[in-house]
């Protein structure tokens, strides 16, 4: 009886792992497509209302679209702290609420984030512009590959866990 109860809880955690994994590739589609949102609501605040670096992180925050970028939320928490008391720039700032925050983002994902917060303030806004609009092209690249990457590995990663799981259970029973 507890054979039976430890191998219906191996195959059930390989299921459960497999789909975690493919949840993974899923989840970082969504987080490059709401980064891609992201980027276009930088772009439109630059151009039409040219507002500084304190408020594009405050309309950001407030906006509900880009609710899971946990980066975002960091930067609202932390950006008058650090501002008012001097102890670390923008683009610092930026990058330590990006690295505390990747989630499941490649090093390509995160770099197209890191130079977002390196060109925001750095240079007038047409440079400013002409810059988020190559990263926006980047991004949609990214989009791209990342969703081929979890039609192609996620049902892989599920029916790896499944398969897995039953290899265990008949080398258990």
């Amino acid at each position: 009886m507890i054979r039976l109860v430890g191998t219906v809880f191996l195959l059930t955690a390989s299921v459960a792992a497999g789909s975690f994994a493919a949840e993974s590739l899923k989840k970082r589609v969504k987080t490059l497509k709401q980064v891609r949102i992201m980027l276009e609501a930088l772009r439109l605040m630059i151009r039409y209302e040219a507002l500084e670096v304190s408020e594009i992180i405050r309309r950001l925050s407030e906006n509900c679209e880009l609710s899971e970028l946990g980066f975002i939320t960091y930067l609202q928490k932390y950006s008058t702290k650090c501002f008012d008391d001097g102890e670390m720039t923008f683009d610092g700032l930026w990058e330590k609420a990006i690295s505390e925050n990747s989630g499941e983002l490649t090093a390509e994902d995160i770099s197209v984030i890191s130079r977002t917060g390196r060109i925001l303030g750095s240079c007038d806004s047409d440079g400013q512009l002409c810059a988020l609009t190559g990263l926006c092209d980047e991004t949609d690249r990214l989009i791209s590959e990342a969703r081929e990457q979890y039609l192609a590995k996620g049902k892989l990663y599920r029916a790896l866990g499944a398969v897995a799981g039953a290899f265990i259970a008949i080398m258990l029973v």
